[in-house]
């Protein structure tokens, strides 16, 4: 790739602190208003702030419920499945599970979806990358788990959070031509053996071979960006970790982009996914 000059990659990373800035204003305000915030400040504060349009004004009064999908029950066989062929796709390790489990909980509490039991997994990779997939299930790499401090890799798993509130592999799902069988064949699932389990164990292979269920639209990813933004303060975690985090990715891309998985490179890249 084309190598950046010094000059080059600071105006980059001052543009997109800039716009990562901004992204913020826009989410928290719109979480809570401290006491100690008068109208006052708030009006003399705005007057100082550039007037944007709000790209995030679709996902303020969302609501969010497995109506028209899965019902949660399936969807929960459905993640236990996919988990099962996840586990014969990569290596999955205990190191650095507890600090990513700790986290991940917390996150899940403050999210708009805290009834769902959350599951979070480390998967051993050289890849700075992180997914999740229906029923609760959260992945990060021992990567990513080296990479991000507190705030950083909490900005991470509440982002992934964010897509599991807005049943966005769900809706995905939803729209494939193997929907149909996957739904049937978890309504007669009552176990992990069997033709039914085997032959939904073969589809779903398929299906997290893809990679299909972990690749999201641009409205998915602010979506999800912006409920995991609004989760964090709930969750004890800075909001300026997002921002950190993609400050980091940003350096990554430019010496390296080999480094950045599916979660980045897949995806509009850091500076385009909050414009």
């Amino acid at each position: 790739m084309r190598k950046v000059s010094k000059s080059e990659s600071m105006n980059r990373l001052h543009r997109h602190n800039k716009s990562l800035r901004l992204f913020l204003v826009f989410i928290i305000t719109s979480v809570a208003v401290p006491g100690w915030l008068t109208p006052e400040r708030i009006v003399k504060g705005a007057a100082a702030i550039p007037q944007y349009d709000d790209p995030y004004s679709d996902f303020r009064n969302a609501r969010y419920s497995n109506a028209g999908l899965l019902n949660e029950r399936d969807e929960i066989k459905l993640g236990t499945q996919l988990h099962r062929e996840v586990t014969k796709k990569y290596n999955l390790t205990d190191a650095g599970l507890d600090r990513v489990d700790r986290i991940g909980q917390r996150c899940a509490r403050a999210s708009l979806r805290p009834n769902l039991v959350y599951k979070f997994h480390v998967i051993q990779d050289r890849e700075i990358n992180g997914f999740s997939l229906p029923g609760g299930h959260v992945y990060v790499t021992t990567a990513l788990v080296r990479l991000a401090n507190e705030n950083e890799l909490g900005a991470v798993l509440c982002h992934e959070v964010g897509h599991l509130v807005a049943r966005h592999s769900l809706r995905t799902l939803k729209k494939s031509k193997e929907y149909d069988d996957i739904a049937n064949s978890l309504g007669e699932l009552t176990g992990v053996a069997g033709s039914i389990a085997h032959d939904l164990g073969v589809s779903l292979g398929q299906i997290v071979g893809a990679g299909m269920l972990t690749m999201h639209s641009r409205d998915e990813e602010r979506e999800a960006d912006f409920l995991g933004v609004r989760a964090m303060p709930g969750a004890g975690l800075d909001p300026q970790g997002m921002i950190t985090m993609f400050q980091k990715l940003l350096r990554i891309e430019e010496r390296d982009s080999d480094l950045l998985g599916s979660l980045f490179s897949d995806h509009p890249d850091a500076q385009e996914r909050i414009e």
